[in-house]
């Protein structure tokens, strides 16, 4: 069985935007456990602003792979399958 690294420049699941998403928000925590300053916790923002804006991206990447997948299989002839 083979597995897969999570993908953040070609998303292809739900499971890579997951994994993206809980490593940065570990990231965070673990930052935010070590250091503690008004300068660090803007920095966190900015952070959480872009995986945020990367979460929306990759959705949206993989909905849309999902839909021209669909429609391909659709155009398909049945006795072709």
């Amino acid at each position: 069985m083979s597995v897969r690294l999570p993908s953040v420049r070609h998303p292809h699941s739900f499971y890579d935007v997951f994994s993206v998403v809980t490593v940065a928000v570990a990231i965070m925590a673990l930052v935010l456990t070590i250091w503690y300053g008004s300068i660090i916790r803007a920095e966190m923002v900015v952070f959480i602003a872009i995986i945020f804006m990367w979460a929306v991206w990759a959705i949206e990447r993989i909905l849309s792979e999902s839909e021209e997948r669909a429609k391909r299989q659709e155009r398909q002839l049945p006795w072709d399958k």
